[in-house]
């Protein structure tokens, strides 16, 4: 502890605010129990039992970290609009007016385009009040109609902007999650990020303000990176047929991701290089690096160098957005910088643990938050593990491997070190015999050879350094993205390269450019190459066979297995024990595991489960049969479907569906069904079907184009089966019967009459799922006598007034009446009069915007129904003073 001193101190802190959520502390509680602490920690050292005094400071470090976390989870400032949102003073259903100014510049979608707004004042019902908050402002331009022209393609808001934003009746909302187990969590995403509510605007709702807000720094910046953003646009024009060279430049030169396509995020992605796309710790510390180097050159004293090279990673910082990463990577360095001037030696893991302290100090919730556990677990893996096995292993070889020839520097050598150059000089003199090649042939093969010896030892440095990285993303990336790609490993040894000459080349172009732009035309064609250099190794390294997987959530056991064989590997490789290789093979094992995924999905055996999770205005349903077999019925809606607020462009089957069977720890799917073409119920099975193998495709009667798409995205050509009223399957003792469309159905304009309608049965029990059938469907199907009675309905059409008759009703009979449906009753769903005839009927009403995913499982006669919302527990109650 005393070597590393932050560690731990940090450790516990981060502990802290991993509890923070189960403490039921008040504010004076805490301090009082910090003053014990405080107390017992000086009686301690005072008594000469100093390593008593650090362990209990320890604890109260981890006090610290939950007063702080539930400190910002809690705590609002008087004027907040949260604040008053929560005491009734400021109600967000109601038409409203906010003031303030444009905290970031506009970025645009395929829908439109958002931006962040700084509020000052806000008015609702003729009063008017300071105020304070965020609120992330999206905007939809409008297609012509016969009342009025088209909407303007932008609003043309720059940062700084003062603009008054009138808000009629339920535009503006709190952030919500999907209540699905495994879901990204945006709630949490949006507070860490300052924004409170989120809005939607149309042109004639924004007014525009006289003076500014914001600084003139943050104008002048913002204005700096518009122009160097327009050069990159003007250099690389997407109708040039090279679309993502500046798109691709842009995000590795100056953090803009907007441009970027989905098949070049998806072939970074699979390539594991997706790092290079975000401006962060790589790009930071290589050009600090690069900086230290020119600068040693030139002779400059280490204390000017280190000021120089912190004011260029400060500036780099600001030109390149500013984003968490960043800024958490510039933070990181100039920490490095401070310490490696003051304490000389081991500088590295101190500053890495006073940088995670210093940032979780400022922002406690940014620990849950995936980018921020990726720097430091990696940073933390190569320096306390890589670096060390590198320094121990294979950089004396690569000593030993200068000048070989020199017979005199063996003296000077460990004995290993020594035996390897005589070994490589008897090779060299077997090949290079001057007698038989000749004077000028000899002297050029054994200058190769010597060069090949040394390059070969640097290779092995950097594919050690490159795997240990993969490794340091591998746990967090299986957790939080479901992926785990080794194919970084070789492409990290071409793109760490590339990139450490990309960004010195590309700033010294960009800054070309502000004042000639024709010699920095001369300089873009350098830059396409490089990008091109990137988008290759990315897409070359995403093809390789086996070595990119989707895996489901790994269990318990394997998080804190792999974190606790990396603390034992760096304590072990620290002091270069017999043992480490041992502890390596484990993580190995561990890696394999954490990639094959051997583990059984979570599955009730014996029973038959259905689960309609909460996908918003649209539906996915989960099945589970008795022997484990498993079927996904719709999958919501994809990245292309805008008309959901708040969430537009929000890929459905990736972030909720497919996130939710990997939390069950689901690796195929036996059948998937789409129950008719609309794309909130098909649109996320594209993302599904890429994701999981599947056994059969099932559709019905006017969704054979739908279903061929599918097929087409799908891994390994999923087969097609078109199913009609008489198909009946017995799948693991469970009777799936198919009820709807008949076999003479031929479609309508009316989509939602083309709808599977399936009947599920186990034992007495029955599930009726009826997609979005309307009225004309339920009475031919009461007309055709089929039996319907069904323990558990999932309502059609998201509980809309044309379906759920009272005489469907009454012939089903259900117990549970579960709707899909998107909250704030979108479109009106679920309408009153379908809710009042279940009431009626005396059907338990289940709702996915309320309840979350809902389960209803039966074992042939009880039947048990559980909701996501039973498992959410509320922060406790955080009383200040």
């Amino acid at each position: 502890m005393t070597r590393y001193p932050l560690l731990p101190i940090t450790a516990a802190f981060a502990a802290g605010i991993a509890t923070a959520p189960h403490f039921y502390l008040s504010a004076w509680e805490h301090v009082f129990l910090l003053s014990i602490i405080l107390l017992l920690t000086a009686l301690l050292a005072r008594a000469g039992r100093a390593a008593q005094g650090l362990l209990v400071s320890l604890l109260g470090f981890f006090l610290c970290g939950t007063f702080l976390a539930a400190e910002e989870h809690a705590v609002r400032p008087p004027g907040h609009i949260e604040r008053l949102a929560r005491q009734g003073r400021f109600v967000l259903e109601k038409p409203s007016q906010l003031l303030g100014w444009v905290r970031t510049p506009p970025v645009e979608r395929t829908y439109g385009e958002y931006f962040d707004f700084e509020l000052s004042e806000a008015k609702q019902e003729g009063q008017s009040f300071p105020a304070q908050g965020a609120v992330r402002v999206y905007y939809f331009p409008r297609r012509a109609d016969a009342r009025r022209p088209p909407d303007p393609r932008s609003l043309g808001v720059v940062y700084g902007e003062r603009l008054a934003l009138s808000l009629p009746e339920r535009r503006l909302r709190r952030p919500r999650n999907f209540l699905d187990p495994g879901a990204f969590d945006y709630e949490a995403y949006t507070r860490r990020r300052g924004i409170d509510f989120t809005g939607v605007v149309r042109a004639e709702e924004v007014s525009r303000l006289p003076g500014h807000g914001g600084n003139r720094w943050g104008a002048a910046l913002h204005g700096l990176r518009s122009r160097l953003l327009g050069y990159l646009d003007r250099r690389f024009p997407a109708e040039s047929g090279r679309p993502s060279h500046g798109a691709v430049l842009k995000a590795i030169l100056l953090g803009d991701d907007n441009d970027l396509d989905l098949d070049t995020e998806s072939a970074f992605q699979a390539s594991g290089i997706y790092h290079v796309l975000v401006v962060s710790g790589l790009h930071v510390s290589l050009l600090a690096a690069g900086l230290f180097w020119l600068l040693s050159l030139v002779r400059v004293p280490n204390g000017w160098s280190t000021l120089l090279v912190a004011g260029s990673v400060v500036s780099f910082t600001a030109v390149a957005g500013s984003g968490t990463p960043v800024v958490r990577a510039m933070w990181m360095v100039l920490i490095y910088l401070v310490a490696r001037l003051v304490y000389r030696q081991r500088a590295l893991l101190n500053s890495i643990a006073a940088t995670a302290l210093f940032l979780l100090i400022l922002y406690p919730s940014d620990l849950w938050d995936a980018s921020f556990q990726l720097s430091f677990l990696a940073v933390l893996v190569l320096a306390s593990i890589a670096l060390p096995v590198i320094q121990w292993t294979i950089s004396p070889y690569r000593a030993a491997s200068r000048e070989l020839d020199d017979n005199e520097r063996d003296r000077n050598l460990e004995p290993r070190q020594a035996q390897f150059r005589m070994d490589a000089r008897t090779l060299l003199d077997y090949f290079c015999d001057p007698a038989r090649l000749g004077a000028r042939h000899w002297r050029w093969l054994r200058s190769g050879l010597k060069a090949m010896v040394s390059g070969t030892t640097a290779l092995l440095e950097a594919v050690v350094f490159t795997l240990f990285m993969q490794a340091g993303f591998a746990l967090v990336m299986a957790l939080y993205f479901h992926r785990v790609t080794w194919s970084g490993v070789l492409a990290n040894l071409l793109i760490i390269p590339l990139t450490g000459v990309l960004i010195p080349a590309g700033f010294v172009v960009l800054a070309v450019s502000l004042v000639s732009w024709p010699v920095a035309a001369l300089g873009g064609g350098l830059l396409g190459v490089l990008s091109a250099g990137f988008q290759w190794v990315a897409y070359w390294s995403a093809l390789l066979p086996g070595l990119t997987r989707r895996v489901p959530t790994p269990p318990v056991w394997l998080t804190v297995g792999f974190l606790a064989l990396l603390v034992g590997l760096a304590v072990l490789v620290e002091r270069r024990s017999r043992w480490t290789w041992l502890a390596a093979a484990g993580l190995l094992g561990l890696c394999i595991v954490l990639t094959l995924a051997p583990y059984r999905p979570l599955i009730s055996p014996g029973k038959l489960e259905v689960t309609a999770l909460d996908v918003g205005q649209g539906d996915a349903l989960f099945v589970a049969f008795p022997g484990g077999k498993t079927m996904l019925v719709d999958a919501g809606r994809g990245p292309d479907f805008t008309d959901e607020f708040p969430r537009p462009g929000f890929d459905l089957g990736e972030n909720v569906v497919s996130s939710y069977l990997w939390s069950r720890r689901i690796k195929t799917l036996d059948f998937v069904v789409v129950t008719h073409a609309h794309v909130d119920h098909y649109g996320g099975m594209r993302s599904v079907v890429g994701n999981f193998r599947a056994g059969e495709l099932w559709f019905g009667a006017g969704s054979k184009t739908a279903a061929e798409r599918l097929q087409a995205a799908s891994v390994g050509r999923i087969p097609l089966r078109e199913q009609s009223a008489g198909s009946r399957r017995e799948l693991d003792g469970a009777d799936v019967q198919v009820l709807w469309p008949s076999p003479d159905y031929v479609p309508t304009e009316n989509e939602n009459n083309d709808s599977l309608v399936l009947r599920l049965g186990y034992g007495g029990r029955h599930f009726l799922l009826s997609g979005d059938a309307e009225a004309t469907v339920e009475r031919r199907l009461l007309n055709t006598g089929m039996a319907l009675r069904s323990d558990a309905l999932k309502v059609s059409h998201h509980g809309s007034n044309d379906s759920t008759t009272a005489a469907f009703l009454q012939s089903v009979s259900p117990s549970f009446a579960i709707i899909s449906v998107g909250p704030n009753r979108q479109y009106g769903h679920p309408h009153e009069e379908t809710l009042e005839r279940l009431r009626q009927a005396g059907t338990r009403i289940l709702r996915t915007d309320q309840d979350g995913a809902t389960t209803v499982l039966t074992d042939g006669n009880r039947i048990e129904v559980h909701t996501f919302r039973e498992t959410l527990r509320p922060w406790p109650p955080f009383a200040v003073f």
